[in-house]
């Protein structure tokens, strides 16, 4: 009799100290988040975690290197738009000198000398411009090199390269007292809304690619939390139960305990 209750308690025991560490187990999964902590506990769920923030990661660094080109992008259609805008002016400006110009001894001369000093003011603007539109010490406007900005658009491939076709050119000042300074800056406008458009595209393109970057990042991170983050409810009512359970078997593992003394008594 006493080899059977002492048989019972050990099994009492037994199970007690296994739903212990099974209680352990759940409060620890819950204090971290993590359904495991190391290959040791799931190695399957933890080698499918490691390559999915391998590819995340990945996806980071495409995203920081997109934010760099649309640091480029985002000059260069800066810079596009206020050339244009200048050598529209410059356009409107020789046009109306050189109707002025026309004519002859009626000209306005005052009103002429105005329009040469806001032409030349705009045309400096312009140049400036042209000159110092650099990120990263690469000159966005220079159309002549290759400007070397280059972004992979994931780790699969693919890749987008910054480049211009064409681009205003001040390098030698139109005069606007010249007979074919309306052509000459109708030249450079046509020039710089082709570089304005461009800056654009590759601006847009820019912004799209980052969104889906974003996205495809969000997308492995929720799935990566569904093989390593607990269900918060799951494991709440499993640490409820193991904790019923462990109450459980200390009770029984008390009485068993008492049963024990009282058969020992009618030795005595």
């Amino acid at each position: 009799m006493i080899g059977g209750i002492n048989f019972a308690s050990s099994q009492i025991a037994s199970v007690y100290n296994s739903g212990q560490q099974q209680l352990a187990n759940t409060l620890t999964r819950l204090a971290s988040g993590k359904k495991f902590q190391n290959a040791s506990e799931d190695l399957v769920g933890y080698l499918r975690s490691q390559n999915m923030q391998s590819d995340i990661s990945a996806y980071d660094q495409v995203r920081e290197n997109l934010t760099n080109f649309k640091a480029s992008t985002a000059a260069a259609v800066q810079a596009g738009s206020s050339i244009y805008e200048n050598l529209k002016e410059m356009e409107d400006l020789a046009t109306q000198y050189a109707t002025e110009k026309a004519k002859g001894v009626a000209a306005d001369a005052d009103l002429m000398a105005q329009y040469e000093a806001e032409f030349n003011s705009l045309q400096t603007q312009a140049t400036t411009t042209l000159a110092n539109t650099y990120v990263d010490g690469v000159l966005l406007t220079d159309t002549t090199d290759a400007l070397n900005a280059t972004v992979s658009l994931g780790p699969d491939g693919g890749s987008l390269t910054l480049t211009f076709s064409d681009a205003a050119d001040l390098s030698t000042a139109i005069d606007i007292d010249d007979a074919g300074a309306v052509a000459a800056v109708q030249a450079e406008v046509s020039a710089g809304m082709t570089y304005m458009y461009e800056a654009k595209s590759y601006d847009s393109i820019a912004d799209q690619q980052l969104k889906l970057t974003d996205t495809i990042i969000n997308s492995k991170k929720a799935v990566m939390s569904l093989i390593t983050d607990i269900d918060e409810a799951e494991e709440m009512n499993n640490a409820l139960d193991q904790s019923i359970r462990q109450q459980a078997a200390m009770s029984m593992l008390a009485q068993a305990n008492m049963s024990k003394e009282a058969v020992m008594k009618l030795y005595m």
